[in-house]
């Protein structure tokens, strides 16, 4: 079984900000592949399902970004299959808007969310798929821009990039991290 655990805050207010891009990267993949993310579970709203043949569980962690771990932790108590089995959706700000990169581990690379999963977990060695929201060069807190909406004329690569990605998550599942890594971390977006 495949698990996708996508980064973001829960509510209203954070809905449509680019800190909850991993959100929408597995609405995307559950609503293209008919999967309803609804059960209340780890602290997380949780969907089943197949892709491409391969049961699938797909995560939205309802706890806040810097406390993600607690839902991966839980899921991965209750659900382990291979290590190579579980991979993270989330923002990057040190890449650009329209790239997205997938590693098979790596550091926090001061991410809140993925701090927390490698806090709980105790180790670095899960595999995740990077989505670049940098529009502008930044300085100093970056937690306002992290929290605000894409601008409209940003949309329309924010949908490619959503398409991009749920494209690379499902070679992951029928290929695997080697294969897609070949395919999608040279790719990006079209620009707006």
């Amino acid at each position: 079984m495949k698990i996708m655990v996508g980064l973001g805050n829960p509510g209203g207010e954070y809905k449509a900000t680019k800190h909850n891009i991993g959100f929408a990267v597995l609405q995307d993949l559950a609503k293209e592949n008919r999967i309803k993310i609804k059960e209340k579970r780890y602290s997380a709203l949780i969907g089943r399902g197949k892709i491409a043949l391969h049961d699938v569980v797909l995560a939205l962690p309802q706890t806040y970004m810097n406390r993600s771990g607690d839902t991966v932790g839980g899921l991965l108590r209750e659900e382990m299959g291979p290590s190579d089995d579980l991979i993270v959706i989330c923002d990057d700000i040190n890449m650009k808007l329209g790239r997205i990169r997938m590693k098979k581990r790596g550091s926090a690379g001061g991410h809140k969310g993925l701090e927390s999963i490698i806090s709980v977990l105790g180790r670095y060695d899960f595999a995740r798929l990077r989505i670049g929201i940098a529009t502008d060069v930044h300085k100093g807190d970056i937690t306002r821009y992290v929290l605000t909406p894409f601008k409209r004329n940003q949309h329309k690569n924010v949908s490619h990039i959503l398409s991009l990605a749920r494209e690379a998550l499902e070679c992951w599942i029928m290929k695997g991290m080697d294969a897609a890594m070949n395919k999608f971390n040279a790719k990006k977006a079209a620009t707006s």
